[in-house]
């Protein structure tokens, strides 16, 4: 019995341990760092993020556009308030509201965007020259009016560019 319990002990004591022709452990290879390289504006996000949305950020306005925008954009809000009020929110009546307030060929309206949906919502978007780096931006919809003075986008001009992704 005494036999039996050495080689029970014995052949308990080895486990755990390397056999002959097993390789030897090696600690896993550590991440590579990520590029140094950021570009200049971009304070997180892939390297060259700054670069591929560029497109859909607004340029920067002339100071006397930026004043020109603001005040434009407290005109065209109630004009385009009282529309949403009475239900015409339509593209068409958008473009006719804007027309007794700027020349034609300074006004651009099209249907609402829902980037995430199918189906546009109800309503218009519209955007409005003013001078030559100023813009009024916005939509009218259901549930309210949006209007924003910001600079042209580099691809679109007045309207933001379409989601990408």
């Amino acid at each position: 019995m005494r036999r039996v319990g050495w080689v029970l002990v014995l052949a308990l004591a080895g486990c755990g341990t390397q056999h002959a022709g097993a390789p030897p452990a090696s600690p896993s290879p550590s991440p590579s760092a990520a590029s140094p390289y950021v570009e200049p504006g971009v304070v997180d996000g892939a390297p060259h993020e700054g670069e591929n949305g560029a497109p859909r950020r607004a340029r920067e306005m002339s100071d006397a556009d930026a004043r020109a925008a603001r005040r434009a954009v407290a005109r065209v809000r109630p004009v385009l308030e009282r529309l949403r009020r009475d239900g015409r929110i339509a593209p068409g009546d958008v473009r006719t509201a804007l027309l007794g307030l700027f020349p034609a060929a300074d006004v651009t309206v099209g249907r609402a965007q829902q980037r995430s949906a199918p189906t546009p919502p109800p309503g218009a978007e519209y955007g409005v020259r003013i001078g030559t780096t100023g813009c009024v931006t916005g939509a009218v919809g259901v549930a309210r009016v949006w209007a924003d003075a910001n600079g042209l986008y580099p691809e679109t001009g007045c309207l933001p560019p379409a989601f990408a992704h």
